[in-house]
């Protein structure tokens, strides 16, 4: 029976699995055949409450891990590093469905040396933030923070959270649609609100 290993790449989809490490084997449907048996393969364990993991896309093999209270970490070389790659935990309102949520990497990141994050203020208020990179690759300049947008919740749920490059270049922003229950501003059929919509932004221009 052919055995198929998870391999990191696909960190993105099993990450509730292979971060917080609750699952062992992954079992295929018994109307499949039977070579599709899934092994889920624990490869790093220690974060606090992970929510986002991505790549730099610059060759280095190593992978960033968002933990919602306000930290990224790397893992490099199947090690998690002690020193995370940024720790803006004093700037983020944490948790629920608030805190610091997904980084985005731009295109050709190893000569631009900026990324961005998602993260939710002290003020429960989204922030879409650029910082860079400290002459250690492995470390991101704290005092860099160049904040983009600033887009005001009203409520603590529904924060949205996820950003990323598209093929085209821009910066995409999921934004939920401000939360409590139901939509009940209708943010989500309001033009005149960024609540509610799939954002695209050219910051990475620069």
């Amino acid at each position: 029976m052919r055995t198929i290993l998870i391999r990191l790449c696909l960190w993105c989809a099993l990450q509730p699995f292979l971060l917080w490490g609750t699952s062992h084997s992954l079992y295929a449907q018994s109307s499949l055949p039977s070579d599709q048996l899934i092994t889920l393969t624990r490869h790093v364990t220690g974060f606090d409450n992970p929510v986002h993991i991505t790549h730099a896309g610059d060759g280095s093999q190593r992978l960033f891990v968002v933990e919602q209270e306000g930290r990224i970490r790397i893992v490099k070389n199947q090690t998690l590093l002690s020193i995370p790659f940024l720790d803006i935990s004093a700037r983020v309102s944490c948790c629920g469905e608030r805190g610091l949520l997904s980084v985005a990497f731009p295109p050709n990141y190893a000569n631009k040396g900026h990324f961005y994050v998602n993260y939710t203020n002290n003020d429960g208020n989204t922030v879409i933030a650029r910082y860079r990179v400290t002459s250690d690759p492995d470390v991101a300049n704290l005092n860099s923070e160049e904040i983009l947008l600033t887009i005001e919740q009203p409520f603590a749920n529904h924060n949205g959270g996820q950003i990323a490059f598209g093929p085209d270049g821009y910066l995409y922003i999921g934004m939920g649609d401000g939360g409590s229950v139901g939509d009940p501003q209708g943010n989500g059929q309001r033009p005149e609100t960024l609540l509610g919509k799939l954002l695209r932004m050219m910051w990475n221009q620069a």
